[in-house]
């Protein structure tokens, strides 16, 4: 029986933000495995109509200079030593080690406090009263809605991409190019959506095919994605292929190397691809799963979706939904594998992620800013952390860092001895270790320069909150998503795209008219 479409739709929007959000306010970068957030939180941020003054030079010129994009020098606008930091974290605690780093070259944070939901909200009202903060963190709103709102900074003069520390992630930035300017320059790729699944069910239901074994001989495709999960459905009316969540459609589209909607900042376009072949074809195809009766359209955290062993597969962002899975099942043997690849594309296209941060027009310390953002760059590519969280991530067991005899703390949290006092150290007995073998897919989906995956962000739920809705889920009445209905329910894609295509040309226009004007 399915549910009322638009209290599901409801359920589907929650499930977004609870994804998103939560994965958003563990977004400390200097520990370990670093397995925050992929995704940003888009559906919260709320819309505004707020356009704030570009502002744009600074109170005081700071005493160093950088080379900018053509290779010249430009002196970075500086008021002292305090940075300036709004955001819905601190900081000085979620990321305590970089900002450590970040304290012992001479600088100090001050956290101006906000919410998600008053996230944008919040940046244009401090803009518009002449006091912005020095540095804000990226969310899925800020390309293209904040830029397009004037709330930020272009960071060319800035930053060299062409430079070592960033040239690893340069063509990633690019992406973010508007209108021929980098006003958001991401430090680190983040993994997107993956599908996880519970092995042990498969085995116990005396299934062989395993995913991942799929995945790793180069045959994990929509094709056998969808036999297998017609295979396990035929166990019983009440087994489900997958549980979607609140980003529905949009993994799968871009298995197709299409984005539903991409913005090309350099050429000032943006593509509504609604009409698009590769869209229809996949939309055609995730409905077709619906109406066999393959979804699972009541939503569960990662810690409930695969429990009853009843659904095969749940949609999430991997470093939230895969370790909240495993924790939860710890004598079960549960994995991930890539969105399935499309038989019909050209290369194997992954749905990604990025992180980084910003500078809101007007800010008065640029230089702190940007030596914060260096400093995380540093942090994302040093080698000898990279082997600590590979080795913290796979390891049996792990150990508190802080040893209760001596209360020395250990980097290692993989010593079972205090290295200070020879104490036995406390194990964490709340985590899981995570196979190599999905450890190393795990950070070659964060690998910007992969030979194998071909990363593409859609940029759907970049724009206002009421278009977002409209992809995710669907009109006043909570029907006819326009990512949600073809997959939730076996609505026709055809139907909907041919009602929404002009609301959704409505929508984009006013950013293309910004685009189109900027210098």
């Amino acid at each position: 029986m399915k549910l009322n479409k638009k209290a599901l739709c409801c359920l589907l929007s929650a499930a977004m933000v609870v994804s998103t959000l939560t994965a958003c306010q563990n977004t400390g970068t200097s520990g370990a495995a670093s397995t925050d957030g992929n995704t940003a939180d888009t559906s919260s941020a709320a819309s505004t109509d707020t356009t704030a003054s570009t502002g744009g030079e600074g109170s005081a010129s700071g005493e160093e200079s950088a080379a900018d994009s053509t290779g010249g020098t430009v002196e970075l606008p500086s008021n002292g030593s305090v940075l300036k930091w709004c955001g819905y974290y601190d900081l000085n605690t979620q990321d305590k080690d970089l900002a450590e780093k970040f304290n012992d070259e001479g600088y100090t944070i001050e956290y101006i406090q906000t919410t998600s939901a008053d996230y944008m909200v919040k940046q244009a009202t401090l803009l518009s009263s002449g006091d912005p903060p020095d540095l804000v963190n990226y969310e899925w709103q800020v390309f293209p809605h904040g830029i397009q709102q004037n709330l930020y900074e272009p960071m060319d003069n800035y930053i060299d991409l062409d430079s070592a520390l960033w040239s690893g992630i340069k063509e990633t930035a690019d992406d973010y190019n508007y209108g021929g300017k980098h006003y958001y320059i991401p430090y680190q790729l983040r993994s997107g959506v993956v599908l996880i699944y519970n092995a042990t069910a498969l085995e116990n239901e005396g299934i062989s095919t395993d995913p991942y074994e799929l995945y790793v001989d180069g045959d994990w495709t929509w094709n056998t994605w969808k036999d297998l999960m017609t295979e396990w459905c035929d166990l019983g009316e009440d087994y489900y292929g997958i549980m979607p969540t609140g980003f529905v459609a949009m993994p799968f589209i871009v298995s197709t190397g299409t984005k539903t909607i991409d913005v090309v900042g350099e050429e000032k376009k943006i593509l509504n691809n609604m009409q698009d072949a590769n869209v229809q074809r996949c939309q055609d195809f995730l409905q077709e799963l619906a109406r066999q009766d393959m979804i699972q359209t009541t939503y569960a955290n990662p810690d409930a979706a695969l429990i009853d062993g009843k659904t095969l597969f749940a949609e999430f962002g991997l470093d939230w939904g895969f370790t909240t899975a495993q924790n939860a099942m710890k004598d079960q043997d549960i994995k991930f594998v890539p969105i399935p690849r499309d038989e019909s594309a050209d290369k194997y296209y992954m749905n990604t992620d990025t992180y980084g941060y910003l500078c809101p027009s007007g800010a008065k310390n640029i230089k702190a800013a940007v030596r914060y953002m260096e400093i995380a760059r540093e942090n994302e590519i040093d080698p000898q952390r990279l082997e600590n969280a590979k080795k913290e991530a796979t390891a049996e067991k792990l150990y508190y860092p802080k040893c209760q005899e001596c209360k020395e703390t250990s980097p290692d949290k993989t010593l079972a001895t205090c290295p200070n006092c020879g104490a036995a150290m406390r194990e964490n007995t709340t985590r899981v270790a995570m196979p190599e073998e999905l450890y190393n897919l795990s950070m070659e989906l964060k690998n910007p320069e992969s030979e194998e995956f071909s990363f593409l962000f859609d940029n759907c739920f970049g724009f206002n909150t009421e278009l977002t809705t409209l992809f995710q889920t669907g009109n006043a009445d909570g029907e006819e998503a326009i990512l949600g209905g073809p997959f939730m329910f076996g609505d026709s894609y055809t139907t909907i795209r041919d009602k929404y295509f002009g609301t959704v040309e409505g929508y984009l226009q006013p950013y293309r008219d910004s685009l189109a004007a900027m210098e």
